[in-house]
This record gives structure tokens, sequence and C-alpha cells, in this order.
């Protein structure tokens, strides 16, 4: 059997509702990362939340200036005063800011969402535009430290790049989260790279397009490449064994064969086979012994992915045949949602 065959194997009995095995490793935090926009990072990351939630205590982080995660998930409570992530990151880069206290940060999800409710306590952190400025915070309060001796400098250097780990862990134990799911920005500076410094294990969506493989290309890339800034400050922090691995490749849009049932077309084939190649020999990247078990293929949710977003409702709670407007157009929820929530729920499966 071919590794390409190996994975269409598997992915169809998903569709047919297979049951399967925990994952090798199972891990605290995990990051949805990747390096480029209009993929469907957040929405997946939402509806992750949501399947998560069934079964564990969750706290959710929105580390993108852009927040569209928290407004998915705190609609018009965003919007409430209290501290935010921004707040919570600033005393770790700037001497003199008040800390945020452990208790203070989380939400409760299913206060403002109303479909987490019936699943476990979850929480979330809300997001702030401010995160915008935050790389130059960063990287100058890194750059501040280039005088001291090189024993304190990484000592201090080590105390910035795991700002939100600390945040996280400290925030995770006041609310009792048993897990912790970050989104992040499609761009690096700033607070994805302490996402990724924060991360146990990273959740990486590729779209079935050309740039999404090229941003993937840099991911592996700045995971392997000491000469880039992620690693080269790691080393600096003595913080090498913080650095995240690969645990699930998430690939959307999939499209599906006309002619063979729970077989996707021969384009989505093609880049499936594309980063079966780039994985090959990256075992090492990976949080699986066989990097093909990271590989799980999602829809393009069409019509049903648009009202998730719209109504804050995670797909797992749609039902088919269900209109709505959206934008002055009426969408329908049509019977390929069973696919989607299958896919889904294998995916959460392996966090």
């Amino acid at each position: 059997m071919s590794n390409l065959d190996y994975i269409l194997k598997r992915h169809a009995a998903v569709l047919d509702g297979g049951r399967f095995p925990k994952p090798e490793h199972e891990y605290s935090r995990y990051a949805v990362s990747i390096f480029r926009g209009g993929i469907g990072k957040t929405t997946l990351a939402f509806n992750l939340a949501y399947e998560m939630s069934r079964h564990d205590s969750i706290l959710v982080a929105d580390v993108c200036p852009q927040r569209n995660l928290s407004e998915l998930l705190l609609g018009e409570d965003l919007q409430t005063e209290g501290p935010d992530i921004y707040d919570a990151l600033m005393p770790y880069v700037a001497a003199g800011m008040d800390v945020v206290e452990p208790g203070e940060l989380g939400m409760r999800i299913s206060q403002s969402c109303s479909s987490f409710r019936g699943g476990k306590k979850s929480f979330a952190i809300k997001g702030s535009n401010s995160l915008f400025l935050f790389a130059s915070s960063l990287y100058g309060g890194l750059n501040q430290l280039s005088v001291m001796d090189p024993a304190r400098r990484s000592q201090a250097m080590g105390k910035i790049l795991m700002g939100l780990r600390t945040v996280l862990e400290n925030e995770a134990d006041a609310v009792g989260a048993s897990k912790t799911l970050i989104d992040t920005s499609p761009f690096f500076g700033g607070a994805t790279h302490l996402a990724w410094m924060a991360a146990d294990a990273l959740v990486v969506p590729i779209r079935v397009d050309q740039s999404s493989l090229e941003a993937f290309d840099l991911t592996l890339r700045m995971l392997e490449d000491k000469s880039m800034d992620f690693l080269r400050y790691a080393g600096e922090s003595g913080l090498k064994q913080a650095v995240p691995k690969i645990h699930v490749i998430a690939m959307t849009h999939c499209g599906w064969s006309r002619t063979q049932a729970n077989t996707p077309d021969q384009s989505t084939q093609a880049f499936v086979q594309q980063v079966i190649n780039k994985i090959k020999t990256k075992q090492h990247l990976f949080t699986s012994s066989n990097p093909l078990d990271s590989i799980v293929l999602l829809d393009d949710f069409h019509s049903a992915g648009r009202i998730s977003g719209s109504t804050r409702t995670p797909l797992a709670t749609l039902d088919v045949g269900r209109f709505v407007t959206i934008e002055g157009k009426r969408l329908q929820v049509n019977e390929s949602l069973t696919r989607y929530q299958n896919e889904l729920k294998f995916l959460a499966n392996l966090l």
C-alpha cells in the first residue's frame, strides 16, 4: 500500500464513522498555526474548541491581533472590561507593568456562546488588537538584554520567551482546565513566537493550494534551521527543550470525486502527495513515529462553514436542511454535514 493509499483508506474509514485509537502522545497545550491567512484557521480552532470541550475542560487563548476567535467564542462579551492577553504578556517585556493575577483572564465560554453548554467547563482568554504592536515590544525587550553577561542574559531571555507559557499554565490551574488551545496569527513575530514556545505541539492547517504548501515549507524550516530567529532565540536562552513538534497536519478545503464515494478528487490527492513528500524525511519534527498519522483531511465546509462562523454555531450542532440568510444570501446546510462532523471528531480525537 502506498503512503497516499494509506491516508485515503484511513480517511474513508473516518467518513464511515469508524472508531480510532488515541494517538501515541497527548499534550496539554496545542497551538493552531500556519503562516498564511484565509485558510479557515479560526473556524477550525472554534470547532476544535467545541469538540475538545465535550471531553475536557479547556482554556482557549487568542493571540491573533485580529481576535476573530475571541469574537466567535465571546460575542458581545468581548467588549466587557477586564484584562486581555496583551495585558497579561506586557509585564514580561516591560518593567513596571501590573501583573495580571491567575484567574482574572479566563471568561466562561458557555455564558457567551450557548452552543458550548452541556460540555466541560471551558474558558477563553480574549484577544487584543494591541497585539499588532507587541512584536516591537517583545524584540525590543530581548535586544535590551544584550548588555548583560551571558548567564544572566540567558535567564532573562528565558523569562520573556516563556511568558505566554507561564500565563497559560497559571490560568489553566486557576480555572481547572486540563487542555489549552492557542489560536495564532498568520505572522510569526510577536505573540505567535511566544505561542510556539508555550505549545507542546502544533496543529498545522494547510489549504490544498500552492501558497499553503510554501507556508508549510517555512514552518518546517523554522523548526529545524538554527539560523532562523525561533531556534536562535531558543538556543540563546537555553530553551531548546521548549520547541514544539507537529502533531496534526489538517488539510483543509479538500475536494471530492464525483464518481468514487468518500474519495478526494485528483487535485486534492496531488496536494496530499506533495505534503507526504515534504514530511517523509522529517520524522524528528513530529510527535508521531509515523508522520503519516498526523495527516487529517478536512472538507471545504461550503455553506455550513459560513453558517457556523456567522452564527457562532459549531458544525457539530448544526442540522442538515437548516436555512440561514447571511449577507443577503440564503444558505442551506446540506447532507455533507455528516462528513464534516466525522472529520472534526476524528481530528479532535487526536488532541
